[in-house]
């Protein structure tokens, strides 16, 4: 059944899934920072697991997004709204910072973010994807243009440049990756892997029939996807590591998760990713449509949840008190990171709930009566600049 002028909810719970699996990661990234790894320990495993999903749902966010930017126009309203959102949450917690923190815990870097959190990178999935909206309008007149074919060899192309081959092949590295990487990676960037999705996203939207996909191949290919995935990261991590023998996996995660190719391979271009990432996506695309007016409302603030607690001084007051580096060792660290991660949507979705009916409110009225006539301007320049 197709649902006119309303949000398919299915891609609404998808949405607040992954933002739960963002936080899972961020769990693992920052909840346990300064953790010692051992190789001998079940949580090693499990912490890794955990870490994966966090690139997966990147992915998925943008697949989302191309779903309907493809077919919707572009306009400065949004661009201000979001805007507003950004800058919001980056100057309260700021103030809050300054308040609760002293001047030594607040560095010239997170003051730089708080204060141009677009331009200065505070939120690195919000630069990128501030700028994929401003470039949409003419994503979409390339890609209508191009033919069915066409547009689907360019993707190919993309894929195999800025995903397949980073994923086949070595970096010719050993630890720290980070700091000795020899390119296996064609120049890629986030910003753009960002536009291959889009192309993606697009393609499904415009050319994809949903009929002709059997979702237990689905389920399967996301299953397959997954395990070569958690394998693959294991051995190429686990070679990384010891191929320093003084090492032996006695580094602290942050070490594991940013310098070794434990990261490498379930980065957000890296092949099986995208894989787990489409067959997620295309399964929940492929239900049967219905519209939930307060799942739907809930997943507005999926986005607000990432801000609030993946700001930069709020990292710094939410993760260090916990102390979960003391559940190194313990048998409940799964479930204790699961629900962690559940009260953290739980809570700040309720803080970007009270901010969209007050503030937001506010901000809309602003942006619909005071600076109407910006989006009308720059509407007219969007339209020239495209048409000519």
């Amino acid at each position: 059944m197709q649902i006119k002028n309303q949000r398919n909810t299915n891609l609404e719970i998808l949405r607040i899934i992954s933002m739960v699996l963002i936080i899972l990661h961020h769990f693992v990234v920052h909840g346990m920072y300064g953790t010692d790894i051992v190789i001998t320990n079940i949580n090693t495993y499990i912490l890794i697991f955990f870490a994966m999903f966090g690139k997966l749902s990147v992915v998925i966010f943008i697949l989302i997004s191309a779903y309907f930017m493809i077919e919707t126009k572009f306009t400065i309203r949004k661009l201000l709204v979001l805007g507003g959102e950004v800058y919001f949450y980056s100057f309260l917690f700021l103030a809050i910072g300054i308040l609760i923190l002293t001047p030594s815990n607040i560095s010239v870097e997170s003051l730089g973010q708080s204060l141009f959190p677009i331009s200065h990178n505070g939120y690195w999935f919000v630069t990128c994807y501030i700028i994929l909206m401003l470039f949409s309008p003419f994503m979409n007149k390339c890609i209508k243009a191009l033919s069915q074919k066409a547009l689907l060899k360019v993707i190919i192309l993309s894929v195999i440049l800025w995903s397949v081959f980073p994923t086949i092949l070595p970096p010719m590295a050993s630890y720290p990756t980070q700091t000795v990487f020899t390119g296996n990676n064609f120049q890629y960037t986030p910003l753009i892997w960002f536009f291959v999705i889009y192309l993606i996203g697009s393609y499904i939207r415009l050319y994809l029939d949903l009929d002709k996909l059997k979702t237990n191949k689905l389920i399967i290919g996301l299953i397959v996807s997954i395990i070569l995935t958690y394998i693959g990261t294991l051995i190429f991590g686990y070679v990384d590591v010891t191929s320093n023998a003084y090492l032996w996996w006695s580094l602290p995660i942050e070490s594991i998760m940013k310098n070794t190719l434990f990261t490498g391979f379930y980065a957000e271009n890296k092949f099986f990713i995208l894989i787990a990432s489409l067959c997620i996506f295309l399964i929940f695309l492929k239900r049967e449509e219905f519209s939930n007016k307060y799942i739907n409302y809930l997943a507005g603030s999926a986005l607000g949840v990432y801000l609030i607690h993946e700001n930069t001084i709020v990292s710094t007051l939410l993760w260090k008190p916990l102390h979960l580096t003391t559940y190194y060792n313990s048998p409940y660290l799964p479930l204790i990171g699961i629900i962690i991660t559940i009260l953290i949507y739980i809570v700040c979705s309720g803080i970007d709930i009270i901010r969209r009916l007050t503030i937001e409110k506010i901000w809309i009225w602003i942006v619909d009566n005071k600076l109407n006539f910006l989006s009308k301007w720059t509407e007219h320049v969007a339209d020239y600049l495209i048409e000519k």
